[in-house]
């Protein structure tokens, strides 16, 4: 897959969901004193963000989109990968929140060891059983998890001699990987996406 196709194909969609989530912050501000809050708009993110991981892990791993995989599939290949994925911190752009969507997933436990995967599980085979499952932090970590997959599969897909950016072209509005070393851009320069949708860097533009 190209840096172009994961843009088109993946990164847009994360994007959609992404404002989806940021839209539900006009009701339910983003505190911890309101990660329990639950929700039939939650339960539906819950299942769209779910739904998506499930087929970009198959990207992530080579699997055939056809095939029928499981959360231990995932976590055995991911882990053995992207080990320090149980450690990644993604930062909320303008909240003092922090959160670690994979800290302690355990390939044999694999959905047991991640909350917010085991909610969305409940909430895709009971919406009305699992009202609870939910809430406002399994969406927010699920949403992390996608976010910080899809980052390093782009990293991983643009690395080389002729590595090109190893950042989207609109970057997320919600979220930032804390420490997090960039191939191609040093980690101190600075860069946003311009209205044109190209990225500036100090003086230099870079055209998608």
């Amino acid at each position: 897959m190209t840096r172009q196709e994961f843009l088109k194909d993946y990164w847009q969609y994360y994007l959609m969901l992404e404002k989806q989530f940021v839209n539900t912050l006009q009701y339910v501000d983003l505190d911890n004193n309101n990660f329990t809050t639950f929700s039939n708009q939650y339960a539906n993110l819950l299942q769209a963000i779910g739904s998506e991981l499930d087929s970009f892990f198959k990207v992530y791993c080579s699997y055939n989109p056809d095939d029928y995989k499981f959360i231990t599939d995932y976590a055995n290949f991911v882990l053995s990968d992207f080990p320090s994925i149980v450690t990644q911190e993604v930062e909320i752009i303008n909240y003092n929140i922090t959160i670690k969507p994979f800290d302690g997933w355990d390939a044999t436990r694999a959905k047991q060891s991640l909350p917010w995967w085991e909610s969305f599980d409940k909430i895709k085979h009971s919406r009305t059983s699992n009202k609870s499952d939910a809430s406002l932090e399994k969406v927010l970590n699920a949403l992390g998890g996608l976010f910080i997959i899809e980052m390093k599969y782009l990293q991983k897909i643009v690395s080389g001699l002729d590595a090109e950016l190893d950042i989207p072209n609109e970057l997320s509005a919600l979220f930032e990987l804390k420490d997090w070393a960039y191939n191609y851009i040093p980690a101190k320069q600075v860069y946003f996406p311009t209205k044109d949708g190209d990225i500036l860097l100090g003086d230099q533009v870079i055209a998608e």
